[in-house]
């Protein structure tokens, strides 16, 4: 490669673009090593993919998240729980059966590159990031399931990567807001996260992620944390910890580079520079008519040096021939047999997820056959993410024979009038990491809902269910009953609906501690 080649190796691109010709376009003009792509459906997303392949001289990765599967859209592919109900479930063979589902998906649809596994500890509670998005706080349950994940999505073609490195799940703040801190001496974290990060490396996890996380006992800045640099723009942590203590020799690859976690921390056209500087192979959501001429800029000042930007490019290539993308860069769709064992497995992480975190003495609920049920939805619905009401809860109930009413975030006069017409009802909460920007707390616009938290004390017959956190009871200590799903997926919802009718047991595993509140003496410093 030419230098100009080897620079483009190490950029990613992402529009939301439907057009062929467009995208066929904007890489002809910006050459670029990566492309992540929004569109209306997977179709679309297939056709782009596809042109613009065959277009390129060099073969393109095709990244996406896809965390808990492949479906992105409302179209296409299986739809599994989110990954903490993967560490309630605690089975090998069904998280593996989730990486075979999603890199068969996906290189079907020319996704080559997924960002996944989440292997952050959640050890805070209040973490507004990881959250459900994580398998749970135990190292070993983590290692473990993630290792699995790992070598079923490599071994069925796509590359997989583990994040956010050195670890989220810490701090209370959000990366997408500020940088955030992990905040462990050097020697604990080695115990905890150190011991994740290195069973992946073992395993051969083809990509890491950093996130926009400092862990400032390493970095040299115990006495002011804040003022540690993001992993992003470290090299104190990308090259000397995680290359040469932990021995990771594949490619890194930053997390969104949009975050604030990052954008606080240098100027726009630093960014790149210093991203690439400090030990990263590729740059999420590279602005290429700035940032192509700034790595430019930098090699011919000699700031980074032309080894350093072949060296990254050949970490690039090297996925790309692990992915065999000149000779296959879209994969076959999923077979009839494989789509079924997809959706069995998927109802199955959600069948072993759900968790009985209070009244397991109410367990199964004793309805009348035609009895009239309320169902109430508390959630800020974000529609960026796709997320819609419980309605596979309500038909699961009316198939059943109950008669179902419904409501979403009520007042709470409107609550207590419904509830009084009612045999029982059920107040399903979901609250997820993202939907609400710097918090996993339930976060409603209105005094006039708080209603449903007390209903239990005035209607002899409500059931409470988490889609989401698993750490409501710290919101709702007084609740007499709760389930948790840890998210809304159709299968969780189906699956909620079995345990609470006693069609099936409650099988989950809480993956997490739940944080109790103690008498102890405050610490002003």
């Amino acid at each position: 490669l030419s230098l100009e080649q080897a620079i483009a190796q190490l950029v990613n691109v992402t529009r939301p673009m439907d057009d062929p010709d467009a995208w066929r376009r904007l890489l002809d003009q910006w050459p670029a090593g990566c492309i992540s792509l929004r569109t209306k459906s997977a179709d679309a997303y297939r056709n782009v993919v596809r042109a613009v392949q065959e277009h390129s001289a060099i073969p393109l990765l095709v990244v996406a998240n896809m965390e808990h599967g492949a479906s992105e859209w409302p179209d296409y592919g299986t739809d599994f729980p989110m990954f903490m109900a993967a560490g309630a479930a605690n089975d090998e063979a069904l998280i593996a059966e989730l990486g075979r589902a999603t890199a068969v998906e996906a290189r079907a649809l020319g996704v080559n590159w997924v960002l996944t596994p989440d292997i952050d500890l959640n050890y805070n509670f209040d973490n507004p990031v990881t959250n459900t998005r994580a398998l749970g706080d135990k190292p070993e349950l983590v290692s473990r399931l993630s290792a699995a994940l790992i070598h079923a999505l490599q071994r069925h073609g796509v590359a997989a990567t583990a994040k956010h490195f050195p670890g989220d799940g810490m701090d209370d703040r959000d990366q997408h807001l500020v940088t955030t801190v992990n905040h462990l001496p050097f020697d604990q974290w080695l115990a905890t996260y150190g011991a994740v990060w290195r069973r992946v490396i073992a395993e051969g996890v083809w990509t890491i992620m950093p996130g926009h996380i400092s862990l400032p006992d390493y970095q040299g800045y115990r006495a002011d944390p804040d003022a540690a640099p993001p992993a992003t723009i470290s090299r104190k942590l990308l090259i000397d910890l995680l290359r040469d203590e932990l021995g990771y020799t594949g490619l890194i690859v930053s997390d969104s580079t949009s975050m604030a976690g990052l954008t606080t921390r240098a100027a726009p056209a630093e960014r790149i520079v210093a991203s690439i500087e400090a030990g990263i192979d590729l740059y999420l959501g590279a602005e290429p008519e700035r940032d192509l001429s700034a790595i430019r800029a930098a090699v011919h000042a000699g700031r980074l040096r032309e080894e350093a930007i072949y060296a990254a490019a050949r970490r690039v290539l090297t996925l790309k021939a692990q992915l065999n993308l000149a000779t296959a860069p879209l994969g076959p769709a999923p077979t009839a047999q494989e789509q079924a064992a997809f959706a069995d497995a998927s109802q199955a992480i959600a069948d072993r997820s759900i968790t009985v975190l209070r009244g397991a003495e109410q367990l199964p609920l004793q309805l009348t056959p035609g009895a009239k049920v309320l169902t109430v939805t508390v959630a800020k619905l974000n529609p960026f993410f796709g997320q819609k009401d419980l309605e596979v809860f309500d038909a699961e109930l009316r198939a059943r024979g109950f008669t179902v009413e419904h409501l979403l975030n009520p007042k709470s006069a409107e609550l207590q009038e419904a509830a009084a017409r009612c045999d029982a009802v059920f107040v399903n909460i979901c609250v997820t990491p993202m939907s609400t920007m710097g918090t996993a707390r339930i976060a409603l616009d209105s005094f006039g809902t708080w209603g449903w938290r007390a209903l239990f004390t005035e209607h002899p017959h409500v059931y409470y269910t988490s889609f989401g956190s698993p750490y409501l009871l710290y919101e709702l200590p007084a609740l007499p009953n709760l389930l948790c799903a840890y998210g809304d997926a159709q299968v969780s919802q189906r699956a909620a609906v079995r345990v609470w009718l006693g069609e099936l047991p409650a099988q989950g595993v809480l993956p997490v501690t739940l944080p109790r509140i103690t008498v102890r003496p405050f610490d002003p410093s």
